[in-house]
């Protein structure tokens, strides 16, 4: 996956776009230029994780806007690196990330955003939207009435967005339904083990 980081001076809103990883044809002259060298590429999630990092530790609150509507094929080695980060920055007392908002218009891509916040809960409350308008609107309205005023619930329930809580006992509106389902999905898998096991036996 492709991260790129996007700044405006004076803007606490941070806007990161992820796309997939291009695919270069090389010809063989290129190819052997590249084993020759055998340098070892960073991930460019480190980038998006780099600036994180840095406006938490300059102690300047900060929000994200996280684009990922082009995104088609999410990299499952970079989302086990977010969520050891994100598990390392809970432990952090004060927390400088106010909320993100991502874009997401990929069933797999959301899927796997639900899936990741169920092993580990974010730093700040997360809003998952369906386009760039929604999330441009979403992000006025927070900025006017706060993230946990009644225009932004009611936000969220109109457009059918995501709200998903860094609380212990959170109040996910939406997103409740979508996380009973997967439990049920988990403990059925389960079930079906369990009953193949016991018909083995």
């Amino acid at each position: 996956m492709i991260f790129t980081v996007r700044e405006k001076e004076n803007d606490p809103c941070i806007r990161i776009i992820i796309t997939d990883k291009k695919k270069e044809k090389k010809d063989k002259k290129e190819k052997k230029e590249k084993k020759e060298k055998k340098e070892k590429k960073e991930s460019s999630i480190h980038n998006f994780l780099d600036t994180w990092k840095k406006k938490h530790n300059d102690k300047i609150y900060f929000n994200f806007l996280i684009d990922s509507h082009e995104l088609t094929s999410p990299n499952i080695q970079d989302c086990y690196i977010a969520i050891k980060f994100i598990r390392k920055m809970k432990k952090e007392k004060c927390q400088y990330l106010t909320h993100s908002i991502i874009v997401i218009n990929n069933y797999t891509v959301r899927n796997l955003i639900f899936y990741i916040f169920k092993i580990q809960k974010p730093v700040a409350p997360v809003f998952i939207v369906k386009n760039t308008t929604e999330a441009d609107e979403l992000r006025g309205n927070i900025d006017s009435a706060g993230i946990e005023s009644p225009l932004v619930k009611c936000f969220c329930e109109i457009h059918e967005s995501y709200y998903i809580s860094n609380k212990v006992d959170p109040d996910n509106y939406i997103i409740d339904t979508t996380l009973e389902a997967i439990d049920n999905i988990d403990d059925s898998i389960e079930s079906l083990k369990h009953l193949t096991l016991t018909e083995e036996k």
